[in-house]
Order: C-alpha cells, then structure tokens, then sequence
C-alpha cells in the first residue's frame, strides 16, 4: 500500500512539473511574421486586420501572446503606416491607446549624437476610423506642439536631467581625453569648457540645451485583451 502512494505522488509531481513547463513555454512564445506583401494580413484574436506601409527592409513584425510589435529597423517612422479592420469597414469606432514621448540629447556629431534622457510622458490617444482604416501617424504630435507642452510642464525635469548628461559627457570624453583632440578638433575642447563654466540654472530654454523631441512608443487597444504595439527605437526585442 505505501509503494502504491509513493508511485502515486511521483506520477503527481512529474505530471505537474510537465504541465508547468509546457505553460511557460507557451507564455514565451512569439512568431515573426513575413513582410513579403503589402498588405500583410493578420489575425488578432477575432480581429482581421490588413497593415499597409510596412516593408521588411524598415521594419519587422512580430507577434507574442496577444500583441502584435510592429518594430523599427532603421531610419523610417509610421507616416505610411495604415491599419484596415477587414471585417469592419463600414462601422464607425475608434481605437485607443497610450504613446510615450521621449528626449533625446544632441551631443557633439561625429562621437556620440544621440542619448535619450531618463524623461518620459504619456498620452492618451483617440484614432477616428475612416471605413475601418486608421493611419497612425495622426495620432503623434508635432515637434512644435511636444517642444511647448515640455518647456510649459516639464522643463525643470529636463533641464536637470540634461544638464547632467552634457556635463558628464563633456568631462569624461573631452576634458578628460584633450589629447584625442586638441589636433583634430580644438573647437570640442573649447565648447566642453564653455559649457562646464555654466550652472544648471545659467540654461532657461529647450532650445538652449539642444534636446529634440519624440516618441518611442505607441500601444493601440484591439479590443479583448489585444494590442499592437510599434516601436521607434531600432533594434528593440520584445521581452
């Protein structure tokens, strides 16, 4: 009888661990799908959708549990990119989302041009359906628009965190290295000097501290629990 439980309890465990393991192995799982047409068409939950603008040498596509991530690979954005519900053209609704916007750090060209500050915002995003079809790009603000909504509520964020990115860079790879350039480049040495002769507080614009505006990510709700998601950063793995 006690050889009969022990067997039991070994089956018990051993059937638990395997179903565990099978779970996480379907949490995990993602699929790339081909950009080989345009329009690719996809199946989202219940959802047919057709995406339009997108093309395999800018952008890749991939599709893990209930999102679908539309991913940067080079240089090109979203200005083309249209989302058609097939199923749905001649239904008036809207989709909404979220995007987060970003800043990025202009340092000197030629050694490290872009860094994004820690800094971020989210919005919230409303896209009217024109026939089932959204473009997506009418849901980014402009450059004008970001730069007045940062300078108005978050400029003292960005300034501090700008400023200590410029001074530790301008230190640490140009005082600090005079020799790399004082033949070359003398006018590097010249600005780091300039530049680490001011306070945080000496700076009283956006445009003074040569930050640009963007956004990195946009997350649109399909609707029972799926997403599609697009990316703005190159080289992004979805996790």
């Amino acid at each position: 009888m006690k050889t009969i439980a022990i067997l039991l309890l070994i089956s018990f465990l051993t059937s638990c661990g395997y179903a565990h393991k099978e779970e996480k192995t379907n949490i995990n799982s993602s699929k790339v799908i081909a950009l080989d047409h345009d329009p690719v068409l996809i199946q989202l939950g219940s959802k047919k959708l057709a995406l339009k603008g997108l093309n395999q040498e800018d952008f890749s596509l991939v599709q893990k549990d209930e999102t679908l991530f539309i991913i940067k690979k080079l240089y090109l954005g979203i200005d083309k990119l249209q989302i058609e519900f097939i199923d749905n053209k001649d239904q008036e609704f809207l989709l909404t989302g979220e995007i987060e916007y970003a800043v990025s750090q202009d340092l000197i060209d030629g050694i490290r041009t872009i860094e994004f500050l820690p800094f971020y915002f989210k919005e919230d995003i409303q896209l009217h359906n024109n026939k089932g079809k959204f473009i997506l790009s009418t849901a980014i603000k402009t450059t004008s628009q970001l730069e007045a909504i940062c300078q108005e509520r978050y400029f003292d964020e960005i300034r501090k965190e700008s400023y200590l990115v410029q001074k530790q860079f301008y230190q640490n790879e140009i005082i600090d290295n005079p020799e790399k350039y004082k033949d070359c480049c003398p006018e590097y040495i010249e600005y780091a000097t300039q530049f680490l002769s001011k306070k945080e507080r000496d700076f009283h614009s956006l445009q003074s501290l040569f930050v640009e505006f963007t956004y990195k990510k946009i997350t649109l709700n399909i609707g029972n629990g799926y997403h599609i998601v697009f990316y703005n950063i190159n080289n992004f793995v979805p996790e």
